[in-house]
């Protein structure tokens, strides 16, 4: 499947034109359902313009993972029209936020993976399936632009890639090329016409995309799609003062965050489609994406999701969560509201974000009627400082904090032997949620501390700087 096929106008004429002859057949005989991943898609209603598969699943335990995952593949008539004997797979997971997001308070003593990042036995269940499709182990990428290399080879991700016998690349570098390449966006574009990235992303034959189920406090939801912002290397979407791609939040502060991201994620989908999502909704998060937000909090919505259409299966997934995919704006977990780019990729022909027109199956299809909204959150009331994010960090990060009302604040940063390196805040600070961005300059690598001092509230928070 090559990337302009998924760019092209996507209508109901359209998807059944391209079923292909094997699939086409089952049209006009009786109903055949598929019994295994190996079967090619089919279309079982014309009154369809995608499905979406919806499972129900209550741990991580490996033989569930993998049996949930394949009905999901078998739910939507089998991966092969997707994933070819000899094919490249790309598979894109969500690791966010570095290897210190894992020790934050707000996790609840939970792992980091059951809670922000994919879960790394949702990606074995993955590769294994797809290998079964006849992909080699070792034409499986695991890609990801990593804060960090902990995050990858300390939670099960690097069991994985080494078990299965794939291969990773840190799209944050253009090895295993010699350097970055311009991936174009075609002719759909709103604010770019190409990206800097890995050359492995235009390499591949398929492109996956597992994402982690959250809310985001600027583009509403995450899902696959959301997933592709950390397809791009950071650095070189990073402006001097933050510590976020902040070239694809807002131009130069000129757009808000709120217009330009949901913007920035359309252009990121149309220069890279994605032709399998996969959601882990098992454990997972409400309030934002990392604990960075105010309103960050663990969540159980016990479900997984797969779709070989990305806008399709992440309405699906912002439906479940008490979104509405269909509006031209989507809550944001704290208040407010973004432009819903689930929304425009529809308008510019990628796919459906009307329920009415995607089938919803699987065994979990019934969740999809009887949902209740989730999009409530607990907005702080008391003082509170944020982990910064990332952690580590290099060559910024950015923190948060809560003020309940008006205060005299002191925001210092101390080494490992308690040496005050920097004052960052003394003065007067309205109440409300405010941001902070710190670039160090001419210190070492090792751990720093954050202390906030607001009248009789204080606390510390430790930071990792890695050069």
């Amino acid at each position: 499947m090559k990337d302009h096929d998924a760019q092209q106008k996507y209508s109901r004429r359209k998807f059944l034109s391209t079923l292909g002859t094997a699939s086409a057949a089952l049209l006009t005989a009786p109903y055949l359902k598929s019994t295994n991943i190996f079967a090619y898609g089919s279309a079982n209603s014309t009154n369809y313009l995608a499905q979406v598969a919806v499972t129900q699943a209550v741990s991580y335990d490996r033989a569930l993972i993998k049996a949930k995952v394949q009905h999901l593949f078998e739910s939507i008539g089998g991966i092969r029209d997707v994933v070819k004997f000899g094919n490249k797979v790309a598979i894109k997971i969500n690791l966010t936020g570095g290897s210190g997001s894992a020790y934050s308070a707000l996790l609840g003593g939970k792992p980091i993976t059951e809670s922000m990042w994919t879960h790394p036995e949702v990606l074995r269940a993955v590769c294994e399936l797809i290998i079964d499709c006849g992909v080699s182990g070792n034409n499986i990428y695991i890609v990801e632009a990593l804060w960090d290399a902990e995050s990858f080879n300390n939670f099960g991700y690097q069991d994985v890639q080494t078990s299965l016998g794939a291969q990773m690349v840190d799209l944050n570098s253009p090895a295993p090329y010699s350097n970055f390449i311009d991936k174009a966006v075609g002719p759909n574009q709103s604010y770019y016409s190409s990206f800097k990235v890995n050359q492995i992303l235009s390499d591949v034959d398929v492109f996956v995309s597992i994402a982690k189920m959250k809310q985001h406090s600027e583009a509403g939801v995450t899902g696959a799609i959301k997933n592709q912002i950390g397809m791009v290397p950071k650095q070189l979407y990073v402006t001097s003062e933050k510590s976020r791609r902040d070239a694809l939040h807002t131009k130069d502060g000129t757009v808000s965050s709120t217009t330009h991201l949901p913007i920035s994620i359309c252009d990121l989908c149309l220069a890279r489609p994605i032709h399998l999502s996969i959601i882990d909704g098992i454990k997972n998060a409400r309030g934002g994406e990392g604990v960075w937000n105010p309103a960050f909090c663990v969540a159980e919505d016990n479900v997984l999701l797969a779709g070989k259409n990305p806008v399709a299966t992440d309405s699906v997934m912002a439906y479940l969560m008490g979104n509405n995919p269909d509006a031209a704006k989507l809550q944001l977990p704290s208040g407010g509201q973004c432009d819903n780019y689930l929304q425009l990729l529809n308008q510019k022909g990628i796919g459906p974000n009307r329920l009415s027109d995607i089938e919803i199956v699987g065994d979990g299809a019934g969740l999809v009627t009887s949902v209740d909204s989730k999009y409530s959150v607990k907005i702080p009331n008391d003082f509170e400082l944020y982990q910064n994010y990332p952690n580590p960090f290099n060559p910024s990060t950015t923190f948060r904090f809560h003020l309940p009302s008006v205060e005299f604040v002191t925001i210092n940063i101390f080494n490992i032997i308690g040496e005050k390196i920097e004052t960052l805040i003394e003065e007067e600070v309205p109440q409300g949620i405010h941001e902070l961005h710190w670039m160090p300059k001419g210190i070492s690598s090792g751990v720093y501390f954050c202390e906030i001092r607001a009248g009789k509230f204080s606390d510390r928070m430790k930071m990792i700087y890695q050069k």
